[in-house]
Parts: structure tokens; sequence; C-alpha cells
């Protein structure tokens, strides 16, 4: 297989196509903050499915944006009802990052246990999401979220706060566009491989830079992981798909990311396609799983 190889697997309808979604340039000083946010290029709230945040270049702590649907998570997040580390609502449970401190939280989702008030998420016994407690939005926000690791911080609350930890192999780590995410607080979801996914990943040429699984079309990249060193350690996946992307960071508003750990934890196959969905990891494990 040549590394422009592509793989094939067409098991469900594809996304919407979004070539011609329109995006936009926000200003180069933030109108918020007062700092430089060159390359900053966002979906307007009519091309989205959910966000609408009316300032989609700010993030929720934007006052014209706190009180939108698409920042109630971060209303709740940053209220006196989690001003002790530990909190719950009818989304789920949520903890700090004993390490990373108030500005991490790890929620788990438990809605599953209400399927007659939840169906979409009847079976969804081991799905987690990360929350970052500062104000930062998503995928295009590349200025805000530069000096972290983010994806680093995600496979570590993987490991460390729940049980059972998530294996080494077929972790599976996303974050959703503007045009599908329903809040406008960066956060990452975290799963496993679908079996088509884990299949289409163990037939592919690391060398590969395309591949279409479900429908969707990944902008692909192998990186194997450096001896002694812990998945993502040191790499800057934003960049990585911000370099595989035609547009670049003018892109970014169109695209998610899944980020995968494979090979028992010796390699990361990071992924790109437009309007990318968080339905595409498996949130279903034997038994259920739980927050430390």
């Amino acid at each position: 297989m040549t590394a422009f190889a592509m793989l094939a697997i067409t098991l469900s309808p594809g996304p919407a196509h979004s070539e011609d979604m329109t995006v936009s340039a926000c200003p180069t000083l933030n109108t918020l903050s007062g700092k430089p946010d060159p390359d900053h290029w966002v979906s307007p709230p009519e091309a989205n499915k959910d966000d609408k945040a009316p300032h989609a270049c700010n993030p929720c702590a934007d006052p014209a944006n706190l009180g939108s649907k698409t920042c109630a998570v971060y209303r709740f997040l940053t209220s006196e009802a989690c001003a002790s580390g530990r909190c719950a609502d009818s989304q789920g449970d949520f903890v700090f990052h004993p390490d990373v401190g108030r500005g991490v939280i790890l929620q788990f989702d438990t809605r599953y246990q209400h399927p007659e008030r939840h169906p979409s998420a009847r079976g969804e016994n081991c799905r987690f999401i990360m929350w970052s407690m500062e104000p930062v939005i998503g995928v295009e926000d590349a200025n805000a979220y530069a000096p972290r690791n983010d994806w680093l911080t995600a496979y570590r609350v993987s490991q460390t706060l729940v049980a059972p930890p998530f294996g080494r192999d077929d972790l599976a780590l996303a974050i959703q566009p503007p045009t599908t995410r329903g809040q406008h607080q960066f956060h990452i979801h975290i799963g496993t491989l679908l079996p088509e996914y884990r299949d289409a990943l163990a037939g592919l040429d690391p060398a590969a830079t395309r591949l279409r699984v479900n429908g969707y079309d990944f902008h692909v990249r192998f990186l194997p992981v450096e001896p002694g060193k812990t998945p993502f350690e040191g790499v800057d996946v934003f960049r990585i798909v911000r370099d595989m992307l035609p547009g670049g960071a003018a892109d970014l508003p169109r695209y998610g990311v899944l980020a995968a750990v494979t090979e028992g934890g010796s390699g990361i196959w990071i992924m790109a396609a437009e309007r990318f969905d968080r339905s595409q990891l498996n949130y279903r494990q034997p038994a259920a799983c739980r927050l430390l």
C-alpha cells in the first residue's frame, strides 16, 4: 500500500458535505481579552447545529455568550455547585483533576441511567468528557489552547480518574468542530474505537495520509510513541492537524479530530474530518465504568 492509499469502509451513511460552509476570521486583537488572536477562524452560528454563541470569536466568559444554552456546562462548572471540586447534575458526575487543579474537570456521563429521558444515551455506560475550566472555545481557538497539551491531559485522566482505566489499545479521544458540537467550551470526548475504525486502522499503512470510514473522509497521520514516553507526550496534536488540512487554521471550524491510541500504547493515529461527530466513538463496555 502506498503512502497515499485510501482504505474505504462505508458501513453507514456519511455526514453532510460542507466544503462551501462559510467561515470568517476573528479580529487580530481579541475584543474580550485584549490579547493578540491571529489566524483565529470561526463558523458563524447559523452554520452550526447547536453552538449558537452570538460572539463566536469569544469564549463563554463573554457576558454576551454566558447566558446562552451553548454555555450551560461552563455556567454550571464555574458555579458554587462545583466549588468543592465534585458536583453532579442531570448530565453526569464531575470531578476536578487533582494534579491539574481547577484547570480541568472530568465528567462521567450518566444519562444512560435514564434512557426514558435520554434515549440516545441508552447503553452508553462508559462515556467521559474532559472539560477545560479556562475560557477556551474549541478546536478553532488555537491561540488560547496553545500553552497546554490537552490531549496528554485527556489521556492521563483516562488512566487515573476512571475505573477501570481505559486500555492502552483502542482508546479514542475526539473533539468536534463548531458545526456539530453542543457546547462553546473546550472539551474532549473519551471512549474507545468502534469496530469499523479499529479494523480500518489495523490494516492501514503507517505512511498513509487519507482514510475513509463510515462516510467520513479523514486526513490521517501515524506517530510512534517514543520509548519511555506517555502517549501524546511532546505531541502538538492541533499543530499536526493544521499542517494536514489544505486550508490550515482556516479549516479548523470545519474539522473535528479523532486521536486513537493503538499498538498497545506504542502508536497514535491522528485523524481529522469535516463535521466529525462524537457518535463515532464507542461508549459501551461489558461493565459500566465509574468516576474515581
